[in-house]
């Protein structure tokens, strides 16, 4: 992943990228030789930075060198196919097209009706542009990382075929269309939007005004799919399925299975694939026996992720906030947890040392990339973090039993529609405090700083606790 992060930074000729893979292969070569394995280690580290540079490089040309690219700015015909679920807004549509013949994918803005979905075939003829950034967003990028190169604005569709799609992935987000008519038929608005968000990311009907909101307080984070929701799932299905008879390695090997259909069907996002893979190696260090390190996990899910797309280490802000997030949790929570060991109850002490740990890892990022700071987010997060477990368990229930009858929901929606409506409470409290956002940018030196100064202080917490253990 080093070099994959050094390709994206700065870039280097091929004659110095030769000499450098050469050099990769004299030290290993050599080290071999004499027997001096270190020698040889740095080889294989110096091949392993080089082929980074190499998997980045190999995906960025993509995103410049394609067919689509060179369409921009041209009228032409398009016919392709509806790849993902389209995103509904109040008046218009967000269709990701894969065109017929192209390479790439198509961000296609249209009316709200009629709607499209995924596997339609659509034909329209459109001004194809290339995407816009904004002044403090890299719009262009962050669309290049999915294989989106071209946009068509407002154009006149036409629906040729349906059912184009795999199967397997329209039965899941058929499913997920009935899990948000459940939980939509079930609560009355904001509730019922805030519980689709919650369980399944669809942050469609959350309003601008109440994504703002939740960006003040300081828990947005709870409207995407993250690790808690895929730890969740985990305590409640393993033991579920071993109560049913299964043996304890069918049910994680079936877990494993559960936790991929869910995040496919809720499109896959950075945060969730993360959550997925982490909690897929963790379940399965448990099948054969061999629990697995955190740190170890964490690697091997940053660096599956990065291998599969270079392009989300530099251009996907959600993928960078979820990982580092998770190591805030491992440095520094446990620490964090002592020194306030005067909370009570436990609980609470808990929730709010995984609040501060996730938090002190991320704060940087979030100043650099957005400029502002929630001033009451870990008092908010603390409030509501007990109630999450309870919100997704229990939405679940409710959201498969009002997709089955709207009188099953009707029964049961007191309970949630509760613990939502006190949600929402303290996040319209904290984001109407005086200076409940506190804005200031920091740039590129300050943030490498800020990372430097945390990873010194998460390499002495884990060297400590390693010397606690052998005393111990």
């Amino acid at each position: 992943m080093a070099g994959v992060g050094a390709a994206s930074m700065v870039s280097i000729s091929r004659f110095l990228f030769w000499l450098l893979a050469a050099g990769a292969v004299f030290l290993f070569g050599g080290g071999i030789a004499v027997r001096r394995h270190k020698i040889a280690l740095a080889g294989i580290l110096l091949f392993g930075f080089i082929f980074g540079f190499w998997r980045f490089d190999a995906a960025w040309q993509k995103t410049v060198d394609n067919g689509l690219t060179k369409l921009n700015g041209q009228t032409v015909e398009v016919v392709g196919t509806v790849v993902r679920d389209p995103v509904l807004k109040d008046s218009s549509q967000q269709i990701i097209l894969r065109p017929d013949g192209i390479e790439g994918n198509i961000m296609v803005l249209a009316r709200r009706y009629p709607e499209y979905v995924y596997g339609d075939k659509i034909r329209f003829v459109a001004r194809l542009e290339a995407p816009q950034n904004f002044s403090d967003f890299d719009y262009k990028n962050y669309l290049a990382k999915d294989g989106v190169y071209a946009m068509a604005r407002w154009p006149e569709i036409e629906l040729a075929s349906e059912s184009n799609g795999n199967p397997v992935y329209a039965g899941l987000l058929w499913m997920k269309h009935q899990l948000k008519r459940g939980a939509g038929e079930s609560l009355p608005a904001p509730q019922n939007s805030l519980l689709t968000a919650i369980l399944l990311g669809d942050q469609s009907g959350l309003g601008q005004v109440l994504k703002e909101k939740l960006n003040i307080s300081g828990l947005r984070h709870l409207s995407a799919v993250s690790g808690a929701h895929v730890a969740i799932m985990a305590q409640v299905i393993v033991p579920f399925l071993i109560a049913l008879g299964w043996w304890r390695q069918k049910a994680l090997w079936a877990t494993i299975v559960f936790v991929w259909l869910f995040v496919a069907m809720i499109g896959l996002p950075a945060s969730a694939v993360r959550a997925a893979v982490m909690g897929s190696l963790a379940m399965f260090a448990k099948i054969i026996g061999r629990p697995g390190d955190t740190l170890r996990i964490i690697a091997i899910a940053a660096t599956a992720m990065v291998w599969q797309n270079p392009l989300i280490l530099r251009f996907d802000i959600g993928f960078q906030l979820s990982f580092l997030a998770v190591l805030g949790m491992v440095f520094f929570a446990r620490p964090i947890e002592k020194k306030i060991g005067f909370v009570r109850p436990k609980f609470a002490r808990q929730a709010l040392s995984v609040a501060l740990a996730a938090q002190i890892f991320t704060l940087p990022l979030v100043v650099y990339n957005f400029g502002y700071v929630s001033s009451y987010g870990l008092i908010a997060n603390v409030l509501v973090e007990p109630l999450v477990s309870f919100i997704t368990i229990y939405g679940f229930v409710l959201a498969i039993c009002g997709a089955i009858s709207p009188v099953l929901g009707w029964i049961l929606f007191f309970p949630i529609w509760l613990a939502l409506s006190y949600l929402l409470a303290v996040n319209d409290f904290f984001a109407g405090l005086p200076a409940a956002k506190m804005e200031f940018e920091i740039g590129f030196f300050w943030l490498a700083l800020a990372y430097a100064v945390l990873a010194a202080a998460a390499h002495k917490i884990r060297k400590r606790e390693k010397e606690e253990l052998i005393k111990f």
